[in-house]
C-alpha cells in the first residue's frame, strides 16, 4: 500500500513561489526517489520503501520535520495513504490528528473535515449548501449517481483521490544535473554561526541532489555575496575540499563551521551561493558483518580533513614513501590532507625488485650510530650482536656525486633484541648501528 507524505504551507502565508517549492522537493529527494509538486502549495513524497531504511514512520518524519526547520519554511506535515488525503490532513486544524497509516482511520478524519477543504467542491458550494451539506462525510454519503448529473466530474475524480479509492497521477519532479542553488536570507549577515545557520537550506537541497543521483563531491564552493556598490568587494569564497567523497549534511557541516571561522568578512553577506563540484559515483555501503577496515581509513581522512580546514592545509604533514636505494631517502613529507601514498615504477627487465618491507626495521635513526668492535664484531651498549640475517649490498649515490656501498646485516643481541646494523665497503670503516626492529 502506498504511503505519502505531504508538506503543505500554512494557511495564513504567502503563496509559495516556484523556486520555493525547487527547493522544498531538492531536500525531499533524501528521504524518497518519488518527490512531486502538488496541487499550487504542497510538496508530497512516496515513502512506502523508505520505512525500513529510516527505522518506521516516526523517525522518518521527525528526520523530515528536521529538514523542514532547516529550511526555514512555514510547512505542515501530513502522513496518509493518499497523496490527497494527506495534503488535506496537513491543512486541517488538529495537528495531532494530521498521520495516518490505515484508510479506515483516513475516511473517518476526512469525514469530519468542512467542506470547503477539498478546492473542488467552491464551484457547487451554494448548491451544497442548501442541501444541508457540510463536511466531506455527508458529501460522500449522497448517493453518487445524483451527484454525477448535478456535479463535475472533476469533484468526484478529487474525492477518490482523497480517500485512496482512485489513483492519481502526478508528475514526478526532475533535479537539474548540476548543482547550483542560491539563497537571499531576510536580513544581513555578518556572523560565521549566523552565515552556518543561512547556509543550511541549501545543504539540505544538496544533500537531496545527491542522494538522488547516489553520488558523493569532492568540492564544494559557498559564494558569499557583498551589498552593490562602486566600492564593494568581490564575493567571498568558501572553498570546501574532501580527501574522501562526502554526501552526508553532517560531513558538510564540520568542515563548512571551521572554514567559516578562518575567514574575515569586509562587509555583510547579504546572498548566499552554493555551487557543486564534479560529482563522483558513490562508493557501495558494506553489508559486511563485521566492522569494515576501511572504516577507520575514512575516519583518519575526515580528522585530517577537518585539521586541515581548522589549521590551514599547509599545516598537515603526512608521511609519504619515496622509491630510492638509500633507505634514509626513502621516506619524504607531503603536504596537505589529501596526499596519496607513492605507487612504485614498473619494474624493467632485468632490474633488481624492491627490497622486502619486512626485513626493514621499523624505526630508523636519523644518523646512523657507530658501534664499538669487538674481535670483529659490533657491540651495543656492551653487548655483542650476533648477526643473523645478510647481508644485504646497497650501493648507489654515483650520479649524485656520493658513492656509497654499505652491507647491511640483521643483529641481534643476546635478550633477542633485533638491529639493523651495516658495514661500509668504500671506506673500510667499521660498524654502524641504523635502525632498530619493534
Amino acid at each position: 500500500m502506498p504511503l505519502w507524505i505531504c508538506l503543505r504551507w500554512h494557511e495564513q502565508a504567502a503563496t509559495p513561489s516556484q523556486g520555493s517549492l525547487h527547493d522544498v522537493a531538492l531536500a525531499m529527494l533524501q528521504y524518497s526517489p518519488q518527490v512531486a509538486c502538488f496541487r499550487h502549495d504542497a510538496i508530497v513524497l512516496e515513502v512506502s520503501a523508505s520505512l525500513a531504511l529510516f527505522g518506521g514512520v516516526r523517525r522518518l518524519c521527525r528526520r523530515v520535520r528536521h529538514s523542514v526547520r532547516a529550511l526555514n519554511l512555514p510547512l505542515n506535515l501530513g502522513l496518509a495513504p493518499s497523496a490527497s488525503g494527506a495534503w488535506l490532513l496537513a491543512g486541517a486544524p488538529p495537528a495531532r490528528h494530521r498521520r495516518t497509516l490505515r484508510i479506515k482511520t483516513l475516511e473517518r478524519r476526512l469525514d469530519a473535515l468542512p467542506l470547503q477543504a477539498l478546492p473542488e467542491t467552491a464551484a457547487h458550494a451554494r448548491w451544497l449548501d442548501g442541501i444541508g451539506c457540510r463536511s466531506l462525510g455527508q458529501l460522500r454519503a449522497l448517493p453518487r449517481q445524483g451527484l454525477q448529473q448535478r456535479t463535475h466530474p472533476e469533484l468526484l475524480r478529487a474525492l477518490d483521490a482523497a480517500y485512496a479509492r482512485a489513483p492519481e497521477p502526478l508528475v514526478g519532479f526532475v533535479p537539474p544535473e548540476t548543482f547550483r542553488l542560491a539563497h537571499e536570507p531576510d536580513f544581513h549577515l555578518i556572523r560565521d554561526t549566523a552565515i552556518l545557520a543561512a547556509t543550511q537550506p541549501l545543504l539540505q537541497a544538496l544533500c537531496g541532489w545527491l542522494h538522488q543521483r547516489q553520488q558523493a563531491l569532492h568540492d564544494l564552493v559557498l559564494v558569499l555575496h557583498h551589498e552593490k556598490g562602486r566600492h564593494a568587494p568581490a564575493p567571498t569564497r568558501v572553498v570546501l575540499r574532501f580527501s574522501i567523497a562526502a554526501w552526508r549534511l553532517e560531513d558538510f557541516n564540520l568542515i563548512l563551521k571551521e572554514q567559516l571561522g578562518r575567514v574575515v568578512l569586509r562587509q555583510t553577506v547579504v546572498r548566499l551561493e552554493l555551487i557543486s563540484g564534479p560529482a563522483l559515483p558513490r562508493a557501495p555501503v558494506s553489508e559486511t558483518l563485521f566492522p569494515d577496515p576501511a572504516r577507520q581509513a575514512q575516519e583518519t581522512r575526515r580528522l585530517l580533513d577537518l585539521l586541515a580546514a581548522r589549521l590551514g592545509p599547509e599545516s598537515i604533514r603526512r608521511p609519504q614513501a619515496r622509491f630510492h636505494h638509500l633507505p634514509e631517502r626513502a621516506n619524504t613529507w607531503s603536504f596537505g590532507p589529501g596526499a596519496e601514498p607513492c605507487v612504485p615504477p614498473p619494474t624493467a627487465a632485468g632490474s633488481h625488485e624492491p627490497p622486502d618491507p619486512s626485513i626493514r626495521p621499523f624505526w630508523l635513526l636519523p644518523v646512523a650510530q657507530r658501534l664499538d668492535v669487538l674481535h670483529e664484531r659490533p657491540r651495543y651498549q656492551g653487548r655483542t650482536l650476533r648477526l643473523v640475517q645478510g647481508p644485504e649490498r646497497i650501493e648507489t649515490g654515483w650520479n649524485e656525486g656520493t658513492h656509497l656501498r654499505r652491507d647491511y646485516f640483521v643483529a641481534e643481541d643476546p635478550e633477542g633484541a633485533r638491529y639493523w646494523v651495516y658495514r661500509e665497503r668504500e671506506t673500510g670503516e667499521g660498524w654502524f648501528l641504523h635502525g632498530l626492529f619493534a
